[in-house]
């Protein structure tokens, strides 16, 4: 594509999976901070833009509702959620026990997970992101980083949930007070922590150390929010 070259449009969603592929749009768009808390998402536009049906668009918003990603509000139509620092507090005491028990139980398997030398890897990628500031592209690393600890806790039932209570957050993660350059390098040195104390095969420790990393980034979100742990 040249220079002048006019930019991509957007492929019309087709029949089969347009719900799923509209509420994918949708989410990543939440999710990158090209739609923002407190946003109405405007039906008609959307419609327009990618070419579904009311009842998919409608569809679709009850799935970003249930990722608790989007408000449904009578008579308003779905808002980009907008967490109160109660609802932060709550989030993260959930994440806290969910992610400090899958970072406990991925230490206590690391020996026979056969996974040492990829989340070895996965941490090692993360270090790289030390010099940029690239928050997006930290963010979806972030999110990989978290879901290699849950793969090699063995609990399959701890992944959907801890996906659940980690999506809400993610958006309010582009908002922090604090520049980019800081906020990776701080998450980085948490990751090292945590993964460390996997490696090590020590559980309490990679308990602790989620948990650390967890609430630093609460309290960086509480602090944008205007309020206080």
């Amino acid at each position: 594509m040249t220079l002048d070259s006019p930019p991509l449009a957007i492929q019309p969603v087709r029949s089969g999976d347009t719900v799923e592929r509209t509420a994918e749009i949708l989410k990543a768009r939440i999710l990158d901070g090209s739609l923002a808390p407190g946003q109405r998402l405007i039906s008609r536009d959307l419609m327009e833009e990618l070419c579904v049906s009311r009842g998919s668009l409608r569809e679709a918003f009850q799935r970003l509702a249930a990722d608790r990603l989007v408000d449904l509000i009578p008579n308003r139509g779905a808002i980009v959620r907008r967490l109160t620092a109660d609802e932060v507090i709550h989030l993260f005491q959930i994440r806290e026990a969910l992610e400090g028990q899958a970072a406990r139980l991925a230490a206590e398997r690391i020996d026979g997970s056969h996974q040492r030398a990829a989340f070895t890897a996965l941490m090692e990628e993360g270090r790289q992101y030390r010099g940029r500031a690239d928050l997006p592209a930290f963010i979806e690393y972030n999110r990989r980083f978290h879901q290699g600890i849950v793969a090699m806790s063995g609990n399959t039932e701890l992944a959907e949930l801890i996906d659940r209570y980690q999506l809400a957050v993610f958006m309010h993660m582009l908002r922090r007070s604090v520049g980019p350059s800081r906020l990776i390098r701080e998450s980085v040195d948490q990751h090292d922590a945590i993964a460390r104390a996997i490696l090590d095969g020590d559980g309490h420790a990679a308990y602790e150390a989620m948990k650390v990393h967890l609430w630093h980034t609460a309290e960086g979100i509480l602090e944008r929010l205007g309020a206080r742990a």
